[in-house]
């Protein structure tokens, strides 16, 4: 079993060489990809059923003594369904980089939202543009999604200190939602074009925080990004970052997950 202070120093040097894993066109990672799959899976509780897809580490052993983060990545609303394979759209590709999987091995899991539902309540207006409320109820695929949560985290290969919740567009709008709700279980948000109501974020005071938006967003005004990290700010907050992208509007995922820190400011963070 590999101890703390190796696993730390393999963290720190893994830093150091993401930059250019990041940086390597989509063709040259898809030729790494080859042994890299997210499997598909269902999550069943009390009659419900989360369709997922999970993917390992290299030499992944689960009867092993080492622990692995675990993240879970919230796709779009364009992406929901039932087909268990929409949600890999944006994001997976990352994951599944050969340089990526050596230095940051870790369980990854993209669940897929059903459609007529939502990772956290919104409404949209005429013109497409989405609206929170201050006091959202609890969508039951976000109620599910925790269970699933709930069920890895009683997994002896995954560290509980490094559970990691990333979001975009809905998904975003979803993962803060989800922080709010259960502060104490992520060790890292990321959210990419989300919303939430700046009076909702006491909770995340002493959680890391990173805001991806882009400046010109049509759809998700920058407004809530901004409201959110002013706000934790004035609290006395120092895990809140926020990340504009001025020439882009709503699709700025493609902007903030090709950039050099993506992943390593995440995986530096542990509860």
């Amino acid at each position: 079993m590999k101890n703390r202070g190796f696993m730390k120093f393999r963290y720190f040097l893994s830093l150091l060489l993401l930059s250019s894993a990041l940086a390597f066109p989509l063709s040259a990672q898809k030729k790494n990809n080859k042994k890299a799959s997210f499997f598909a899976r269902e999550y069943r509780s009390q009659g419900d059923t989360l369709r997922y897809r999970i993917l390992y580490p290299e030499n992944y052993d689960k009867e092993g003594s080492e622990k692995y983060p675990f993240v879970v990545f919230l796709h779009g609303e364009g992406e929901n369904g039932n087909d268990n394979q929409a949600q890999l759209k944006y994001g997976s590709s990352i994951f599944m980089n050969a340089e990526i999987r050596h230095w940051f091995p870790a369980i990854v899991v993209f669940p897929q939202c059903p459609e007529g539902d939502q990772w956290a309540t919104y409404e949209t207006d005429s013109m497409g543009v989405v609206s929170v409320s201050e006091d959202p109820r609890e969508t039951a695929t976000a109620d599910l999604l925790m269970r699933l949560v709930d069920h890895y985290k009683k997994n002896k290969t995954v560290d509980k200190d490094r559970i990691y919740l990333i979001g975009i567009s809905a998904g975003a709008t979803g993962a803060l939602d989800l922080a709010v709700r259960e502060p104490s279980t992520f060790a890292a948000v990321v959210s990419v074009g989300g919303a939430i109501k700046s009076q909702r974020v006491k909770e995340l005071e002493d959680v890391p925080l990173r805001l991806y938006h882009g400046t010109l967003d049509s759809i998700v005004p920058v407004s809530y990004s901004r409201d959110v990290f002013y706000e934790l700010k004035a609290m006395g907050s120092d895990q809140v970052e926020i990340i504009e992208y001025s020439e882009t509007g709503h699709e700025c995922w493609r902007e903030a997950m090709s950039s050099s820190d993506f992943l390593k400011w995440i995986f530096a963070k542990e509860r």
